[in-house]
Formats: C-alpha cells, structure tokens, sequence
C-alpha cells in the first residue's frame, strides 16, 4: 500500500532552516528560496528541500509563490511539473500559489499539507496521493480544470472535500451527483467526497470499478449500494468509514484486498449467492475457492487464519490496533501489501512463504523473529520502520527492495550469495551489525543510501565487480559516471568507512573512480591468498560431493579466522547442524547421515558477516 500509513498518522517533519545547505544531488538546483531538477533543455519540476550533512533542513516558507520561470547558469527554463514529494518538509506552509505553467503535479507532490490546494488551470496530469491527506480548515470543493486528461487512482486518496465539480469543457471527467469523480463514461469511479452528508449512497448503474480508497475515511456513509455489473473493487475500499452494510454482487470478479478495518464486528458484509467468485465462510470473505482470505471480520486479540488459505489479501490486518497475534497456516504463500502494516500483532510466518507485497510489515510492532528461507520476492517498504530484529534464512531472495528495512532495529540477517542487488535505502539507519560489511559475491547493484548510516563501518568487502553504487551508499554523495572504465563512481566521501576490499586487480580501478578522504584505503582481495590485515574477509568455500549422501566436505578459499563457525540448516529455516572451526581451519566435514534427503544450505558464519550454499541431500 503506497503510502497508505500516512493517511492514519502522518508524520510531520519540522526542523530548522539552516543558510547554508549542501545538497548532494547535482541534479538538484536551488534558486531563490526553492530547489529544481532540470527535466528537460526547457523544462524543470519543483523539488522537495535538502538537508545538509547534520541532518538540518531547508523548509518551505509560509506563503509558497512558485516563478513560472526560472535561470540556471544563464539558461532560462519553465516550471511545469510539481515533483514527487515536493512539499514534504511544509509543515509550516499556510498558502501555496501555483504559477500558469504547472502541467504535470506528481506523486504525493502536497501530501503532508494541511491546506486546500487550488489546481490550475494549466494542469494536465494529476498522479497519485497528489493532494493533502487531512484539511485543517474547511473542506474544499475540488473543481477539475478543463485541459486534466489524467488522475492516477489514489490522487484525492484521504483528501477531506464537500463535492466535486468538473470544467463543462473537460472530455474525460465528470462528477455524478456532486460527490462522485469518474472518467467521463461513468464506468470508473475515482474518488467519493467524503464529507458528504448522505448516509446511504447508490452508485451509477455503469460503473464497472471502484478505484483503491475510493470512500476512504468517509464520515457520514453507513449504507454502500453497489450495482449489478460491478466487475472490480480496488482495496481499502471504505477503510475508517463507519459502514457498516455492504452487498457484493454476483458480477463482481476481482476484490483486490480489504474493504474495511478487520475488527468491525458490525460490518454487514454479504455476497451474492450466485457469485463464482467469492463467498463468506464463518465470517470471512474468502474467494470461491477458499484460497485467498479478503476479509476478516471481528479480528482481535489472537486471530488463527484457518487451514487452506494460501494468500492473504492487501492490508488485511492493516492498522488493527486490538489484534495482539496472527497464526498463520502451513501452505501459506503469499501476504499481499500493506497486509501487517500498523499493526501490534505478531504474525507466525511460515517457511512455505513466497511473496511478501510492498509495505506488507510497515510499522509492525509486533513481529521480531522470522525465518524465509522459500521466499522470492519482497516488496518495498517490507519491513520499514517495523521492530524486526532476526531474519533467518533469506536464501532464495536476489532482490532486497528499496527501503526493505529502513529504520529497522534489524540486528541479523542470513541471505545466501545469490543477492543481486539492494536497493535504495535498502538497509537505510538499519541498526544491524557487524560493522564490517560482506557484500555477497554475486552483487551487481547497491542502490543509494542503500547502507545509509552514522555507524562506524570498519571496512566493506566487495567480493566481485559491481556494476553500480549508488549515491551515499555507504554514506557517500553522488554517483556520476565520470569514467566509461568506472560506471560505479561516488563523488564526495566515503564516511564513516575505513576500508575497501576489492576484488583482486580492482583496487586502482575503485580508487581512481571513488573520490574518498585520505584515511580511506582501497586493498586487493586476491583469493586464495586473501588479506593480511585486521579484518579479513570471509573466504569463499565448497562442498564435495554435491549432491552428498552421509557426509559433505566444506573446503574454505583461505584459512578462517577467530570466531567461524559453519552451519547446517534445513529448506524451513532450522539449523540442524552447527560447528565451530578454529582459527586457522580450512576444512571441515559435516556429518548427514540419518537426515531426510531434500535441499539444505550451508552457512559459514564469522565476525564479518556470513555465506551461504545450496547443498543436496540424497
């Protein structure tokens, strides 16, 4: 769920204006009292604030007044787009005049704004979350200029208004009855004003989908008639309204997550006899097959998801702040989006787990241990902010997504070497250690602030060419591809890191193309001699025979040092076997007899981080 958490409890940054400011992105240009990203030869978008090195920030002023124009060494350009989280640090902003030029207003551009924002009548393109998510003062009306030719679902998501109105010349929306915005042949329904005063509300015969959030936190509905035809109800339906009757009829084919908050005892929620597609069972809307659980009604304290359920639906247990602990079947494979998001319960995941949606843990209080060792995709936003501390074998995962987890108290993770890239902000002020870092052999890509911290990092091992590092990776400033020999470059320092280890042979190559500070030393990881020095990478190793029957060799690149230790771990996550290796060791063997045959992986563990391998047991 994009965003979604805000809308509940939004959270307000206000720190103080510092003169000076050192913005790291050279993209970004600050004129005036406000930033810019060029877009184009004659175009540049508006920008959100920079913060300097110490975290102070640039915030917007009282009274915003964007220049139709703006100079850039000498070259004049025309403001017409409102970039993506623009206004995040307006927390004192009471008015905002948009100029004539503005054609494009992006991606929660005034979210975190607590004003009516009029749109102008320039604007073409409207993208999601775009507008304030909580009014102070009065609700406005939202009128919808002529030349709007695009509003992204989720553009007025949570924006309190009286009533819609749409220009008479427009082509591609209108408002039915004042209160709902649809595309102009009334088959999609945007958004519901949802300081409307009706307590019961009859949607248009033609409307075949109702867009994600459409009746988000609707103050005064109590009764959603929903007509025959209807094919698609987007999720988070009516999530904090007072509804409390809702009949789903049969033409409905794709619910595609929760319709309103778990634990309301009192939703009347119905289905259709004669639909194929979804049926109630005890309480729950489940899909005809009884795979995908949609709804939970009354969940509270410890909820047991029953036998059978393979997925859970989009933010299922989404801020339920009674539910204390969620039991989760064996089988399970997939929790969609938002699904724990702002919740203080514990969920019990179990290894068969595949698929885990963007912000699926976002916030979680409740869950601190998981095991993941079957899971292939992770969506962004995972566990950020949540109280994850431990995450066992994450050994089928080649992506850790942006933001995964941010913020997090994690203190352990086990991935395997088949992780092929972080993402940005991946593991950005994540409090886990060592402080060594061992980036996995197979890394192509760390995405910016993807190691974003103020924690000494002893030194970072690269253990093969990585393609790209992005920006402040390692709490650095700029990539820019200075150099066709070098497409990994940082421009500023590497703070708070004291050591390199590349690959063997890459060391002049990173030097030349990362400029760093003096006490930053670039070494050669030559295998299998490795590094005479303090911190020594982990060594690479393998195993003979694979596929093995009573026993397997563990046979290291280069001796271990202090502190290895080799493990034997089964397809859900358990360590069945653990060994300790002496200061020195280079080999080891593991005993498998009496062990059931399937696939297994060995882990070496060190001070500095650990490795993984697949093994097969017949």
């Amino acid at each position: 769920m994009k965003k979604a958490i805000l809308i509940l409890i939004l959270m307000v940054f206000g720190m103080t204006a510092t003169a000076q400011i050192a913005y790291h992105d050279p993209t970004y240009h600050k004129i005036g009292t406000y930033y810019y990203r060029i877009t184009s030869d004659s175009t540049v978008e508006l920008s959100p604030m920079q913060c300097d090195d110490n975290g102070r920030c640039d915030i917007f002023p009282i009274n915003v007044v964007i220049p139709a124009t703006v100079t850039i060494d000498n070259h004049e350009y025309t403001v017409n787009r409102i970039g993506k989280s623009a206004f995040n640090r307006a927390s004192s902003t009471r008015s905002v005049n948009l100029p004539p030029t503005i054609k494009e207003i992006g991606e929660e551009a005034f979210m975190e704004l607590s004003i009516p924002i009029r749109i102008p009548d320039s604007v073409r393109i409207i993208e999601a979350y775009a507008f304030p998510s909580r009014i102070v003062r009065e609700a406005p009306t939202i009128h919808i200029p002529r030349f709007v030719e695009r509003i992204d679902e989720l553009a007025f998501y949570g924006t309190y208004a009286y009533r819609f109105t749409v220009d008479s010349a427009n082509s591609h929306f209108v408002a039915v009855d004042s209160v709902a915005l649809c595309n102009i042949d009334t088959t999609l329904l945007i958004a519901y004003a949802n300081i409307e005063p009706s307590r019961q509300y009859t949607l248009p015969s033609t409307i075949r989908r109702i867009a994600e959030g459409a009746f988000y936190n609707t103050v005064h509905l109590r009764t959603l008639i929903l007509p025959d035809g209807l094919r698609e109800i987007g999720a988070y339906l009516a999530l904090g309204t007072p509804l409390n009757t809702l009949h789903i009829p049969a033409s409905v084919c794709r619910i595609e997550g929760v319709l309103r908050d778990t634990a309301s005892s009192w939703f009347n929620l119905s289905v259709d006899p004669a639909s194929t597609h979804y049926r109630m069972d005890d309480g729950r809307l489940v899909s005809f097959d009884g795979d995908t659980l949609i709804q939970a009604l009354n969940a509270t304290g410890e909820y047991t998801v029953p036998q059978g359920i393979r997925a859970l639906g989009r933010g299922l247990f989404f801020h339920s702040p009674g539910l204390t602990k969620v039991n989760l079947p064996d089988g399970l494979t997939t929790i969609g989006g938002g699904a724990f998001a702002y919740s203080p319960a514990n969920a019990s995941l179990p290894s068969s787990l595949q698929y885990l949606g963007d912000d699926a843990f976002r916030y979680n209080t409740g869950t601190v241990h998981v095991s993941l060792p079957n899971l292939t995709f992770m969506g962004n936003r995972a566990f950020s902010h949540s109280s994850i501390q431990v995450i066992d074998s994450l050994i089928s995962l080649r992506v850790i997504p942006s933001c995964a987890f941010e913020e997090s108290p994690l203190r352990t993770i086990n991935m395997c070497d088949q992780v092929e890239e972080f993402g940005d902000n991946a593991f950005d002020y994540a409090r886990f250690p060592p402080r060594a870092r061992v980036m996995p052999a197979s890394l192509k890509r760390i995405g910016m602030k993807a190691f974003f911290t103020k924690n000494r990092i002893t030194g970072i091992t690269l253990q093969g060419p990585v393609d790209t590092i992005g920006y402040s990776a390692f709490y650095c400033r700029v990539l820019r591809f200075l150099d066709t020999v070098v497409p990994f470059c940082f421009d500023g320092a590497l703070k708070y890191v004291d050591t390199v280890y590349t690959p063997c042979g890459y060391a002049e190559t990173f030097e030349r193309g990362i400029p760093h500070p003096d006490y930053v030393v670039f070494v050669n990881w030559c295998r299998p001699e490795g590094i005479d020095s303090p911190l020594s990478p982990l060594p690479a190793f393998t195993l003979s025979p694979n596929p093995a029957h009573t026993s397997v060799i563990v046979t290291l690149a280069a001796p271990c040092g202090s502190g290895c230790s080799l493990s034997l771990i089964d397809a859900s996550g358990h360590t069945v076997l653990s060994l300790p290796l002496p200061a020195g060791s280079s080999n080891a063997t593991l005993p498998l007899r009496d062990l059931p045959a399937g696939p297994y992986f060995v882990s070496l563990s060190s001070p500095q981080g650990s490795s993984s391998q697949k093994l097969i047991l017949q």
